[in-house]
């Protein structure tokens, strides 16, 4: 009889050890999201845009204007960014035609901010070393692979680098060859550098 009781209460004793221990892994397997949400006072990125007759090129800034990042433990989820076409401000006076080269990058022959004011950025992946995302801009999408280094911890990610973006698939008249005689190198070249500082805060 002691023996049965005994035997019994050993099989419980297991039991109980071996559910107690199936909990405790799938509560360590569940891993809470974390959202990293755009700093965009710390935030800057620069364009620089080169024309093909001659070479010369002029450059600038504009905003981003929001984006989040979630993670779930080291794995990314989601990611996306807006960036604010009308934000775009030049190198140059006011004197030197600072609006006239605003509002040919701003117009329909290029980013066509009236009708797109934003270019929305997915991001497909992320490592240490490279963003790949896409870039909804003007209707079209333009694919972009972006080596720049990234740091994240518990309260804070950052991005830093230089990247160009090939604004080809956009196929906007203002990034190709003239079609009127002798105007063949007046357009600018699809190939614009870019200098990301991205920060942002874990929510």
């Amino acid at each position: 009889m002691k023996k049965t009781i005994f035997y019994a209460a050993s099989l419980a004793f297991i039991a109980f050890g071996m559910t107690a221990c199936g909990a405790s892994t799938e509560e360590n397997s569940e891993e809470t999201p974390v959202t990293y949400t755009l700093d965009a006072n710390a935030t800057t990125l620069k364009w620089k845009g080169t024309y093909a007759a001659d070479g010369h090129s002029h450059n600038g800034t504009v905003n981003i204007s929001s984006g989040s990042m979630s993670y779930k433990g080291e794995t990314f989820e989601t990611g996306s960014f807006t960036v604010d076409m009308n934000t775009i401000k030049n190198e140059l006076t006011p004197e030197m035609g600072s609006e006239d080269l605003n509002s040919s990058i701003m117009g329909e022959g290029l980013f066509n901010t009236a009708q797109f004011p934003n270019v929305d950025v997915v991001i497909n992946s992320i490592s240490d070393k490279e963003i790949d995302a896409t870039l909804k801009v003007a209707g079209k999408e333009v694919p972009a692979k972006m080596p720049v280094k990234v740091k994240k911890t518990d309260k804070e990610l950052t991005a830093k680098g230089k990247f160009t973006v090939d604004f080809s698939p956009m196929k906007a008249e203002g990034f190709q060859p003239g079609k009127e005689p002798g105007k063949e190198t007046q357009y600018i070249k699809p190939d614009v550098e870019f200098e990301l500082n991205l920060v942002m805060k874990a929510k």
